[in-house]
C-alpha cells in the first residue's frame, strides 16, 4: 500500500471507528431500560456468585451504559475466578440485575431461549460503519459508503475494529477466511463471525 492510500486509510479507519461507536451510544445508553439486540449465548452451565447462569441465549438490557460494554462486563463476571463480580458491582440476584453504584450503571440479563452454542452478542449492530472512499478486501470491492455489520458470537466493537483493521491491509488477517457471496468474514479457530452489508 502506498503512503497516500495509507494516509487515507488512516483517516477513513479513524473517522468510521468514531461514527461506528456514535451509532452503539446513541442506540444502546439510556437512562431507562434499554434492550440490547441480538443475544449472549453461554456455552454450558455456569454461576456467577451464588446466581446460577444455565447454558442458553440471554437478553441483555441497559442503564447508562452501552450493549458492547454489557455484554463485555457479562463475559468477565463469567469468566471470573471463582465466578465473583469486580468491585464496585453489586448483583441483584431476583432481578438478575448487576450495578455499578460508583459509576450509576447498571444492566439486567434475561435467558430466552435453549441451549447456547457460541460466546458473546449475535445480532445485528447498532449504527454503521462508514467507509470514506471506494476500497477493497482481498478480491470482495467494498465501494464508499455506510455499512450495517451483523455479528455471530463477537462484540460489535470486536466486528468493526476487524473490518478497519482488513480495510489498511487490503487483506484479512491470519486465521481469517473471506466468504465472498455473503460478505462474510469468519474466523476458524475461534468460531466466530460478522458479515456486511452496504445501507447508503
Amino acid at each position: 500500500m502506498d503512503g497516500s492510500k495509507g494516509r487515507l486509510v488512516g483517516v477513513a479507519a479513524a473517522l468510521a471507528a468514531v461514527t461506528m461507536l456514535a451509532g452503539l451510544t446513541a442506540a444502546a445508553t439510556a437512562g431507562v431500560g434499554q434492550k440490547c439486540p441480538g443475544t449472549f449465548r453461554v456455552l454450558h452451565d455456569d454461576r456467577i456468585d451464588n446466581m446460577p447462569v444455565p447454558a442458553g441465549n440471554y437478553a441483555i438490557t441497559v442503564k447508562r451504559m452501552s450493549c458492547p460494554s454489557a455484554s463485555d462486563y457479562f463475559r468477565q463476571f463469567l469468566a471470573a475466578a471463582q465466578n465473583g463480580l469486580p468491585k464496585g458491582w453489586k448483583l441483584f440476584r431476583g432481578r438478575m440485575k448487576f450495578k455499578n453504584r460508583k459509576q450509576n450503571v447498571a444492566f439486567r440479563i434475561k435467558r430466552v431461549g435453549g441451549g447456547g452454542g457460541g460466546g458473546a452478542m449475535t445480532g445485528r449492530c447498532p449504527g454503521t460503519f462508514q467507509v470514506l472512499h471506494d476500497d477493497r478486501i482481498d478480491n470482495l470491492p467494498v465501494p464508499a459508503g455506510r455499512y450495517r455489520i451483523k455479528v455471530k458470537r463477537m462484540a460489535c466493537q470486536s466486528a468493526a475494529g476487524y473490518f478497519k483493521q482488513f480495510l489498511a491491509a487490503d487483506t484479512v488477517a491470519k486465521g481469517w477466511k473471506l466468504i465472498k457471496p455473503k460478505r462474510k468474514f469468519k474466523n476458524r479457530k475461534g468460531n466466530f463471525a460478522f458479515r456486511i452489508k452496504q445501507v447508503g
